[in-house]
C-alpha cells in the first residue's frame, strides 16, 4: 500500500500503547503527590510530638523552678521571722538590763564602747599609724641602749619601713612627728651598723636602700646616747623637795591673761614627762578668754571658793587612737596624770599658780563640752586646770600630808 507523502500510517497498537503510558504517568504523578503529602503529614506529626515534648519538659522545669523559688521564699520568711524574734528578744533583754543598770554601770559601758571604737586596733588612719610607728621606733631605740651590741631588729626595721610607706598615702604626712621620727630612727640604726662594720648584713642593705629615697626628710636626733654620772649630777642636784613643797593649789590669781610665751615654755618642759613608748598622746587645750572659757568654767565641778576673775582655763585630754589592747584601757588617765603633774610644776617655775579641777562629770556632759570646745571625738577629758599669775598675796590650805611610813609599804 502506497502512503501519500507527508502522512503517517496509522498504527492501532502504537496508539494503544501511548494511551497506556499516559495513564501510567498520570497515576505515577498522583502516587508521588500522595506519598509526598503523607510524608509531610508524618513530618508535621513528628515535629508536633517533639514540640509538645519540649513544651512539657520546659513547663515541668518551670514548675520545678517555681517550687524551688517558693521553698527559698519560705526559708527567707522563716529566717526573717527568726531574726525578728531574736531582735525582739535582744530588745527585751536590753530593756531589762537598762532597768537594772545603775548610772555607774552606764558610765562603765560607755567607757568600754568608746575604747572599742577609737583604739589603735580599729580602722586605720594617719593618726593611728603615727602612734604605732612611734611604738616601734621606741622599741628600736631601746635595742640601741646596750653597751655590747650585736646585729638586731631585722623584722622590726622591715616593719617600720612598711609603716612609713603606709603613712605616705595620707595628705600632710611629711610634717608629722611619727614620720620624721621613723626615718631618723632608721638613720641611727644604719649608723650603728656602720660603726660596728655590719655592712654585709641584709637588714643594713635594706635600710640603706630605703633611706636613699628619704634624704630630704628633716634631721632629728634619734637612737641612744651615753651620759656620765657627773654629767647627770650637774642637772639633778637641785633642792627638789623645797620646790615641790612651795607649789600649792592656788585659788586667787592676778587679773591678767597668761602670756602665750609662758604657756609654751611650760608645755616645752611638760612634754618631757614619761610617756608610754614615747607615744605622747596627751593634749593640752587652752582657753584664755571667750565663750569656750565660759564653757569650761560652767562644767568645772568643785570650783567653789575660787576667784575666777583672773583665771585661765585648760583641758587636759588623752587620744584613745594612741592606745592598743584591753590592757591599756586605763593607760590614758595614768599618762594624763604624769603629764599634768609636770605641767603644774613647770607653770609654778614660771610664777604661775594652778588648781586641778577633777573631771568627775557624766559622759553626757563630757560629750557636750567636747563638742562646744572643739575637742576631737576620739579624745577623752582627763582633768580641767585653772591657772593664773600669782597675785601679790595668795592664801593656801595647809593640807597636811601623811607620814612617809604610812605611805611606804616595804616588803621584805
Amino acid at each position: 500500500m502506497i502512503i501519500p507523502q507527508g502522512k503517517t500510517e496509522f498504527d492501532p497498537m502504537k496508539s494503544k500503547n501511548d494511551s497506556l503510558d499516559e495513564v501510567y504517568q498520570e497515576k505515577k504523578s498522583k502516587n508521588f503527590w500522595a506519598i509526598f503529602l503523607i510524608f509531610l503529614v508524618l513530618l508535621l506529626f513528628v515535629l508536633l510530638y517533639f514540640s509538645i515534648s519540649i513544651n512539657n519538659k520546659t513547663t515541668q522545669d518551670l514548675k520545678n523552678q517555681l517550687q524551688q523559688k517558693d521553698l527559698e521564699i519560705e526559708n527567707i520568711k522563716k529566717q526573717l521571722n527568726d531574726l525578728n524574734l531574736q531582735k525582739e528578744e535582744k530588745s527585751k533583754v536590753k530593756k531589762e538590763e537598762a532597768v537594772a543598770l545603775t548610772p555607774a554601770d552606764r558610765e562603765y559601758l560607755y567607757d568600754k564602747e568608746f575604747f572599742k571604737k577609737h583604739n589603735m586596733n580599729t580602722e586605720s588612719n594617719l593618726n593611728k599609724l603615727g602612734y604605732e610607728t612611734v611604738i616601734h621606733t621606741h622599741t628600736l631605740e631601746k635595742g640601741m641602749e646596750h653597751f655590747e651590741l650585736r646585729p638586731f631588729a631585722v623584722k622590726k626595721t622591715a616593719y617600720i619601713i612598711d609603716l612609713i610607706k603606709r603613712q605616705s598615702k595620707y595628705e600632710g604626712f611629711e610634717k608629722k612627728f611619727a614620720y620624721i621620727n621613723g626615718v631618723n630612727s632608721l638613720r641611727a640604726y644604719k649608723t650603728i651598723y656602720e660603726e660596728h662594720n655590719w655592712k654585709d648584713k641584709n637588714e643594713y642593705k635594706t635600710v640603706t636602700e630605703f633611706l636613699k629615697n628619704y634624704e630630704n626628710v628633716e634631721q632629728q636626733k634619734a637612737g641612744a646616747y651615753i651620759l656620765t654620772k657627773k654629767e647627770l649630777e650637774n642637772d639633778y642636784k637641785i633642792d627638789y623637795l623645797k620646790f615641790v613643797k612651795s607649789r600649792h593649789s592656788t585659788r586667787n590669781y592676778k587679773k591678767e591673761p597668761l602670756k602665750i610665751e609662758d604657756v609654751k615654755a611650760a608645755v616645752e618642759m611638760a612634754k618631757y614627762s614619761a610617756s608610754a613608748c614615747n607615744r605622747q598622746y596627751i593634749k593640752l587645750h587652752y582657753y584664755p578668754t571667750g565663750k569656750m572659757k565660759d564653757n569650761v568654767i560652767k562644767y568645772a565641778l568643785g570650783k567653789g571658793g575660787l576667784y575666777l576673775d583672773g583665771v585661765n582655763t585648760f583641758i587636759i585630754t588623752f587620744d584613745v587612737n594612741g592606745l592598743t589592747g584591753a590592757g591599756e584601757r586605763n593607760q590614758g588617765y595614768f599618762n594624763a596624770g604624769l603629764y599634768s603633774t609636770n605641767l603644774v610644776n613647770a607653770l609654778h617655775s614660771l610664777g604661775i599658780g594652778t588648781c586641778f579641777i577633777q573631771f568627775a562629770n557624766s559622759v553626757k556632759e563630757e560629750d557636750a563640752l567636747k563638742k562646744m570646745n572643739d575637742i576631737p571625738e576620739y579624745e577623752r577629758i582627763a582633768v580641767i586646770l585653772f591657772a593664773g599669775y600669782y597675785d601679790e598675796k595668795s592664801i593656801f590650805a595647809v593640807s597636811p600630808r601623811k607620814d612617809v611610813n604610812e605611805l611606804l609599804i616595804e616588803h621584805k
